[in-house]
């Protein structure tokens, strides 16, 4: 019997042990909220179990008939497979780590944002929509958002934006935005420079009044689906490096009619959070 013959089961039987294991020490060491939502966990240690059972199942195959073994065709067939798991199985350890602002750029990013995101979870761009919106939807909403929003009463306490509810509160402020006018704010998130803010749906225009924005990526479905979501930030200290984690407090400013701008009055160094993404819901 030809040696490839008889190793090529016993790799592929090591293969599927590894594909396996890479899995459940994915789902177990919490890495895999880098890529999907928490509600994949228990489906990436099904697979991970599954594996490791069919590897188990192929190891005992091992001490059939020499003839059961013997098929040279069918030995490259478990090669190939073998390759594909192990470098499915680099892949899935590798430490390597997409900045957020080179997920948000891609163009799965940009066609997740179009296709995935609520319409109330717009942005959109104030200095250019106002006009049309004073002239369309009546005069009264244009008047009192142009205004700061004077008349609202701001609703009261700090509101603390974490990963469970920042992408709710967001959706908040930008249907509710006068109520929120002038309201405490505390999160963090990464910075988004002016440029990379630019064009994104769910991040206000950072103007010549502000400095830069803050965002946090959201998914729907997975990492492929990411798109930012943030506020705009004035800030009259240094700008932080873009890409960087930063932890944000100030009071929420009206433009138009959404609560997406900060006026800052810390903006202070922050470790990256576990997970990065922030949910999107339905």
């Amino acid at each position: 019997m030809k040696v490839l013959d008889r190793l090529a089961p016993i790799a592929q039987s090591l293969s599927l042990a590894c594909l396996g294991g890479g899995l459940l020490w994915l789902s177990l060491s919490g890495r895999y909220a880098s890529f999907v939502p928490p509600s994949a966990r228990l489906g990436i240690i099904a697979s991970g179990v599954g594996l490791l059972a069919c590897s188990l199942a192929l190891s005992a195959r091992l001490g059939l008939s020499e003839h059961a073994q013997n098929d040279s065709d069918q030995a490259r067939h478990a090669l190939t497979r073998t390759f594909v798991a192990l470098v499915a199985s680099a892949l899935i350890v590798l430490p390597f780590h997409v900045s957020p602002s080179e997920l948000a750029s891609t163009a799965w990013s940009a066609r997740g944002a179009d296709a995935g995101a609520n319409p109330g979870l717009d942005a959109g761009n104030e200095e250019t929509s106002s006009a049309p919106t004073s002239s369309s939807d009546g005069d009264t909403p244009s008047t009192d958002s142009q205004s700061g929003g004077a008349s609202a009463v701001p609703s009261a306490g700090t509101l603390e934006l974490t990963t469970d509810n920042f992408y709710g509160q967001v959706e908040e402020l930008i249907a509710n935005g006068r109520a929120h006018d002038g309201q405490r704010i505390d999160l963090v998130g990464f910075v988004v420079s002016p440029e990379a803010a630019r064009g994104q749906a769910s991040i206000p225009r950072v103007t010549e009044e502000e400095s830069f924005a803050v965002a946090r990526m959201a998914i729907w479905c997975c990492a492929a689906d990411a798109y930012p979501v943030g506020f705009a930030v004035r800030w009259s200290g240094p700008t932080p490096e873009a890409d960087s984690w930063v932890h944000v407090s100030g009071t929420l400013r009206v433009r138009g009619t959404k609560a997406l701008l900060i006026e800052a009055d810390s903006v202070t160094p922050a470790d990256t959070p576990n997970p990065e993404f922030v949910l999107q819901t339905r």
